[in-house]
């Protein structure tokens, strides 16, 4: 059974859908700065992130058999399990991952509010909020 689990990484599969999708973070659109990164591995199984574009949010999961990245001092990804890397973006630098962090909806909760991460919604790797 554990063969099965991994393999769905391998060919790009993802995990069991999360109960509770909705994550409303402690942060607002105007306390991140370009740059800014947080973790949310332990609450949701996101990083929350900002460039000069806007505020996205990265999975935790190596897409190449699922163990979870690291955020990098130099602000890319590392999976601990096979050495995959990827950029800031969710890119892939180094395999033998082959496909992409996956991006994940963000949007105020209120107009002014707290951040609420969608970890059940996919959306391109260029939408911001």
């Amino acid at each position: 059974m554990a063969a099965t689990a991994l393999s769905r990484f391998a060919d790009g599969g993802e995990p069991a859908a999360d109960p509770s999708p909705l994550k409303l973070t402690q942060e607002t659109r105007l306390g991140l700065k370009p740059g800014d990164a947080r973790d949310y591995r332990k609450f949701g199984g996101f990083y929350l992130l900002a460039d000069e574009k806007g505020i996205y949010a990265l999975t935790t999961t190596c897409t190449h058999r699922g163990c979870t990245v690291h955020l990098e001092g130099d602000g890319t990804f590392g999976c601990p399990c096979h050495d995959s890397s990827y950029d800031h973006q969710g890119r892939v630098i180094e395999g033998p991952a082959k496909l992409p962090l996956r991006h994940f909806e963000v949007r105020e909760s209120e107009p002014g509010g707290p951040l609420v991460v969608d970890t059940s919604k996919t959306v391109p790797p260029e939408v911001r909020l």
